[in-house]
């Protein structure tokens, strides 16, 4: 006796890699965008905590995000690396929330624990000498209120590159400029804050 022919299953969610999933939520599958916020979640509020320094505002930005993402669905293009885009849509809606309300940028120290990286640490990287704890909390406080005092292309470089640790090629195409540029506007930051570190008084 013939079988009667079985439609073709598609793979679960889970299987699914991130553009299998933008397109299927483009086909109208809900499901997709539950997925897309289960892998992305808790790496998109990191980003934009770090970004405008108040949970409760990355909460509505990041709710945001997905709003966005799931109306502009139809506007991805495979050539670009899924993760690259739906960050550059946090970067754009964290940006305008900033111009909007004229809040000034900053970045938590329990912000930068979650992750175990230390600002300190990473600013201090080319000098080889990695200072003493408590004056590593003294660095610490004085960038608190210096990074905020940054010019927005320096400080935007920075937090994605050197505290989010993205690459290079990555960093620049959410910016929209030359890996060069990058580099420049990183080490610039860089210099500025060696700068103000090096003129504050010992406490």
């Amino acid at each position: 006796m013939r079988s009667l022919p079985t439609l073709k299953e598609q793979p679960s969610m889970q299987q699914c890699s991130d553009q299998e999933l933008i397109l299927r939520l483009w086909q109208g599958e809900n499901a997709a965008l539950n997925e897309i916020m289960g892998r992305y979640k808790h790496r998109l509020f990191s980003f934009i905590r770090r970004y405008v320094g108040d949970e409760e505002t990355a909460y509505d930005l990041l709710q945001e995000t997905f709003t966005k993402l799931y109306f502009s669905a139809d506007t991805y293009r495979p050539q670009y690396k899924f993760s690259t885009w739906l960050f550059q849509i946090a970067l754009n809606l964290s940006r305008d929330h900033a111009r909007k309300h004229r809040k000034r940028f900053m970045i938590s120290l329990d912000a930068i624990d979650d992750d175990g990286n230390s600002l300190d640490s990473t600013l201090a990287a080319d000098s080889g000498d990695i200072a003493a704890h408590l004056d590593a909390k003294r660095q610490l406080a004085v960038l608190e209120k210096e990074i905020p005092q940054l010019p927005h292309k320096l400080k935007t470089a920075l937090i994605l590159f050197a505290l989010e640790e993205r690459g290079q090629e990555e960093c620049a195409v959410m910016l929209g400029i030359t890996a060069k540029a990058l580099e420049a506007r990183v080490y610039r930051a860089r210099k500025i804050l060696a700068d103000k570190l090096r003129k504050k008084p010992d406490k």
